[in-house]
């Protein structure tokens, strides 16, 4: 094992997921790459009935925070004495997450776990339980 991507969110379980992928880079001298992502999200407030409402998109302070997520988490490596790339993807997230992978050709994904219950994770879904079942390259998540 070679390549591992590190999926993160800035979310403590992120934070989790960071210190594993940590011990096993070390352990198997292998490359990091940080991966978050950039979801477009746009919302609207007032009134469809008349058309007197407005669409915002805040994509522009998503990148921020996303930019800032990755920062943190190369410093994270840094301290650990390790090297690392860091990736802005933008879509959503559990897509983005298998593409890279794949398209990396990455050996493993490891991400935190959201922590949903049952029927919250079968209703609303979860980035972790997507990239689970779809991603094509083995995945490790942390709780």
């Amino acid at each position: 094992m070679k390549k591992i991507l590190v999926a993160t969110d800035g979310s403590q379980k992120s934070k989790h997921a960071m210190e594993e992928a940590a011990s096993l880079a070390k352990a198997l001298d292998a490359e990091i790459t940080v991966l978050s992502v950039s979801q477009d999200t746009q919302f609207y407030i007032g009134d469809q009935t008349f058309g007197s409402g407005h669409m915002f998109v805040i994509q522009e302070d998503i990148e921020k925070a996303v930019k800032q997520i990755l920062k943190k988490a190369s410093e994270f490596f840094s301290e650990k004495g390790l090297e690392v790339k860091t990736v802005l993807g933008k879509g959503y997230p559990a897509d983005v997450i298998c593409e890279t992978a794949e398209d990396g050709d990455f050996d493993l994904v490891v991400m935190g776990s959201r922590g949903l219950g049952s029927i919250k994770g079968f209703i609303l879904g979860s980035v972790s339980s997507r990239v689970a079942h779809h991603c094509k390259k083995s995945v490790l998540i942390v709780k």
